[in-house]
């Protein structure tokens, strides 16, 4: 259950949160009663609602998850209510009117403008976190997190005047002076995460003090540590509401989790505020980002396009033996180099069936060509669904996926599978399992290789810091042939390590490690066969080279196949590049 959090500083406003799924502002009003002996039920459950109106859907009663509620003082909670259009069945009499001196100059005050919106927790995300992850996402697996350009903004500090920071009442202590200082040091040669690790263990010295608040919050905003950024940057504006500053930077750490509609309501109190020229540009930067990110995640559908070229060493990954067991291989089943060019299309489609529940699909269309080695020409069509359902930091979903793939113009084979997939989320790490079941089938020539398929997989991936993404698989499955006699029944083993990192705001670095054990049970030409294979992947996806939204994407591939047969022993380097964009 929510707790009510006291502030670590006098002067912070107490919250209560984060707001689980399925609690009512009614039952919240019952737990919280107590603290406010003077005030009836009704007349509370008005004052909350108005002290945190962004914690609401819509015009509603009805409360967002993962929010935290800011709890006004009594006296600031009477006054609330007693704006409210209460009958008299609902009020409470009233107490004889004292007054509330302010602690320190500028303080706020309890009209409705100058109360602060609610503070959110960072919501769970396939990615992590993430990621944010954000990343990553829409096939209901844990969204791998945000990019560096959409979602981890930096800092509005610098944008702000001597005019815009923080006064206190009374002169702070040269230890809270050295304190900041050396912050805003690290903070200006690019250490945001030591300014981080420094204020973090302050906070129960210094929280509540809106200077050191105001230098926490920035720090954790440039460190990505948006939740603690919000918490921070509410208290500074629930003091000082007209601290410009405070209030963009706000908006950012609310824009890096998510929060589009509490960052767009925090940009626009800033507008209004006609803050200097250069918080000004950064403020429409982030507005106008905050904008194309609205856009995209209102489309129920996006498309995609893409181009490809590069050379491959193995195109029918093939041994360099002309022969095997005293028999002349057909050149096609001999190693072959080639270039190859390629292209392919792409759509997704997603539709809400309730707030935590969605049914999303897509199909795609892939072609490469290989000039000197047309045999191994192919094209593939996919398709998919999934329902994927979510509570909180867990989700299920099923999805099942289709394909159809030719060779050389002609059917090769088609699969069709299943998946039942789970998943749970932490803060900067998540946890996936899945199930799979599908059938493959080949053309007639070849249908001995047809077989029945059945895996389960288990995945990690850490962020072990903000633009970093660790990643582990472990895969378990079978090949079952469905002719007897075939020679392509196999148990599989597999492992993969990933690494993703944001070298650059417009750069992803993409690497993956892969083994795959495969053991045929069923002895091939009277020998036994067991497969091993290494693979090494790299890629960088990289916005902004390209003109008109294009992303372009170099990558490599090493492909090192041992087998105790030696027609299938093989090594394979395809070098290439992508070009792609999203519509």
């Amino acid at each position: 259950m929510a707790t009510a959090m006291p502030s670590v500083g006098a002067q912070a406003p107490e919250l209560y949160g984060p707001v689980q799924r399925g609690q009512t502002l009614w039952g919240i009003v019952s737990e919280l009663k107590p603290r406010y002996p003077g005030l009836t039920r009704f007349e509370l459950l008005e004052a909350l609602h108005a002290a945190n109106p962004q914690a609401f859907i819509g015009d509603t009663r009805q409360l967002r998850a993962d929010v935290a509620l800011v709890l006004p003082a009594p006296h600031a909670a009477r006054e609330l209510a007693e704006r409210q259009d209460l009958p008299a069945s609902q009020r409470s009499t009233p107490p004889v009117a004292t007054a509330q001196p302010s602690s320190e100059p500028g303080a706020a005050s309890d009209s409705g403008t100058d109360l602060p919106q609610a503070s959110v927790a960072q919501p769970a995300t396939a990615g992590v976190a993430a990621a944010p992850s954000p990343t990553p996402p829409a096939t209901g697996t844990p969204s791998a997190p945000p990019t560096a350009e959409q979602s981890a903004p930096t800092s509005a500090a610098a944008s702000a005047t001597a005019s815009d920071r923080p006064a206190d009442s009374t002169t702070p202590p040269a230890a809270l002076d050295r304190l900041i200082d050396e912050a805003n040091r690290l903070r200006s040669v690019g250490n945001a995460q030591a300014a981080f690790d420094l204020l973090l263990p302050e906070l129960g010295t210094y929280g509540g003090n809106p200077r050191f608040d105001y230098a926490f919050g920035a720090s954790a905003l440039d460190a990505g540590q948006y939740n603690h950024a919000v918490f921070a940057l509410q208290r500074v504006v629930y003091l000082k509401p007209n601290f410009a500053g405070a209030r963009l930077e706000l908006g950012l750490a609310h824009m890096a989790l998510g929060n589009n509609q509490r960052a767009r309501a925090e940009f626009e109190r800033v507008r209004a505020m006609n803050p200097p020229k250069s918080a000004m540009a950064t403020l429409d930067r982030a507005m106008s980002a905050l904008a194309e990110r609205e856009r995209v995640e209102n489309k129920w559908w996006t498309a995609s396009v893409r181009t490809t070229a590069g050379f491959d060493t193995n195109v029918n990954a093939s041994t360099t033996d002309n022969q095997f067991l005293g028999f002349e291989l057909d050149p096609q089943n001999q190693e072959t180099d080639s270039p190859f060019i390629g292209a392919g299309a792409g759509v997704t489609a997603k539709y809400p069936l309730d707030y935590d529940m969605e049914l999303t699909g897509g199909a795609g269309l892939d072609h490469r060509h290989h000039t000197d080695a047309s045999f191994v020409d192919h094209t593939l069509m996919r398709a998919y669904f999934q329902v994927a359902k979510r509570w909180d930091q867990v989700f299920v979903a099923l999805g099942n996926e289709y394909h159809y793939g030719l060779i050389d113009q002609s059917y090769n084979n088609r699969g069709a599978a299943s998946t039942l997939s789970a998943g749970y989320a932490l803060e900067s790490a998540a946890f996936t399992g899945a199930l799979r079941s599908g059938t493959l089938r080949f053309n007639d020539a070849i249908q001995s290789r047809d077989v029945n398929q059945l895996s389960a997989t288990f995945a990690a991936r850490w962020q072990p810091a903000p633009r970093v993404l660790v990643g582990m698989a472990l895969s378990l499955g079978e090949d079952e042939a469905r002719e007897p006699g075939s020679d392509y029944s196999r148990d599989l083993t597999a492992l993969r390590a990933t690494l993703s990192w944001q070298t650059l705001p417009d750069l992803r670095i993409n690497t993956s490690l892969g083994w795959l054990d495969a053991d045929y049970p069923d002895p091939f030409f009277g020998m036994r066969r067991e497969d091993e294979q290494f693979s090494l992947e790299a890629s960088a996806a990289w916005h902004k080279l390209l003109p008109d939204g294009w992303v372009f994407t170099p990558n490599a591939r090493y492909i090192d196949n041992d087998s105790t047969v030696t027609l299938f022993k093989y090594d394979r380097v395809v070098i290439g590049f992508t070009a792609s964009r999203g519509f």
